[in-house]
């Protein structure tokens, strides 16, 4: 898929007016482009009543169900991330339910930690500074496979919207390191996801 096959990605979390306005949390929609802005994917979380009773109570510890589509809104991955107090989790499968991966999350008091898995095996963590925006994908060596970079939108929008802009770096950083495959791409936009849920979000804590 032209998603996964990209050296880059940027991923946009759409303004919610409503939060603009009233602190009312609405479902998250993400555009996923190429580095020249050309429309990949959308990122739609599953919306209903219920659903949006959790996401006023429950914030960012709520479950959430979102469906990766292509510009002609055909289904290319499921998101599933299920309700937690401290340490998230967030598993993608494929458009006919098989797992691809999961990303943990590891609470540290002053990290911010992950565990990137493609089925069982896990292929990269993350260790990045507590206020960090730059999140590197080391595998077991230390070598950088790829990153999630948090760019700043301005100040307005920071501090008012819950919006950002995401980009993903999905080839080796360093020569001697190997590239991602596909299915490790995959769940490295779900990481991307995680990311924006666990810290930056106005609700995160």
């Amino acid at each position: 898929a032209a998603l996964l096959t990209q050296s880059a990605v940027v991923v946009c979390r759409q303004i919610e007016m409503m939060n603009v306005f009233l602190g009312y949390e609405q479902a998250n929609r993400y555009k996923v482009m190429d580095p020249h802005g050309n429309l990949l994917a959308y990122i739609l979380e599953e919306e209903g009543f219920g659903k949006s009773i959790s996401r006023q109570f429950l914030r960012t510890h709520r479950k959430m169900n979102a469906t990766v589509l292509n510009p002609e809104g055909e289904v290319m991955f499921k998101i599933v991330r299920p309700y937690s107090l401290v340490n998230s989790r967030i598993f993608i499968y494929t458009a006919e339910d098989e797992l691809v991966g999961e990303v943990q999350q590891r609470w540290h008091l002053l990290r911010r930690k992950y565990d990137l898995f493609v089925g069982q095996k896990q292929f990269a963590t993350i260790d990045t500074p507590f206020l960090g925006w730059d999140f590197h994908l080391q595998d077991e060596n230390g070598g950088v496979l790829g990153n999630v970079n948090r760019n700043f939108v301005g100040f307005a929008r920071e501090l008012f919207t819950d919006t950002g802009e995401y980009v993903l770096r999905m080839d080796a950083a360093e020569g001697s390191v190997r590239g991602m495959t596909l299915d490790e791409r995959a769940v490295t936009l779900a990481c991307a996801v995680s990311i924006d849920f666990d810290y930056f979000s106005r609700h995160s804590t």
